[in-house]
């Protein structure tokens, strides 16, 4: 599922309160424990906390409007960078590492001769992979970010629900 999706999957809160008193709960709620994460700017109608993924974290965006609170989720982006540029990265020193490991066999260099060079197998071994990889990574970041939105969102709503 994109995040959209999963955004729009996510509930609302009805409330009574007003802005202060939504962000005060919300504050209270984190200095006891229960809100990892909190951020809000005094004067903002929105704050965010923690969305807890594997492997990747997302922050969960609540706006409080004269309809409710809503939430949003947005995967922090710094984590994922660096996962993409280490699986990029990795792949080129490993191909002389294997390729002298692989040489140092007497088998393999009289099964491979000149016709097949280290390369050839090595590269599709290791890049075919890597969309498999971050797809799989980011549908399970979006996952299980998104579940345990919704359990915040639980324990938001014990809080301002009407």
């Amino acid at each position: 599922m994109s995040s959209d999706e999963l955004t729009s999957q996510l509930p609302g809160v009805e409330t009574t309160m007003d802005s202060p008193g939504v962000f005060a709960a919300l504050l209270k709620m984190s200095k006891s424990g229960k809100l990892a994460g909190y951020q809000h700017a005094v004067g903002e109608s929105s704050a965010v906390v923690d969305a807890h993924g594997t492997p990747f974290d997302s922050d969960l965006v609540i706006v409080h409007s004269v309809e409710g609170v809503r939430f949003s989720l947005r995967m922090r982006r710094k984590f994922p960078a660096i996962f993409m540029a280490l699986l990029l990265v990795t792949v080129w020193p490993g191909l002389p590492l294997t390729d002298s490991f692989m040489f140092s066999l007497g088998w393999y260099e009289r099964l491979m001769g000149d016709s097949i060079e280290t390369w050839m197998w090595y590269l599709p071994m290791t890049v075919f992979p890597i969309p498999f990889v971050w797809r799989t990574a980011m549908n399970k970041s979006r996952m299980s970010a998104h579940e345990h939105a919704v359990e915040t969102i639980e324990k938001i709503q014990g809080v301002l629900g009407v």
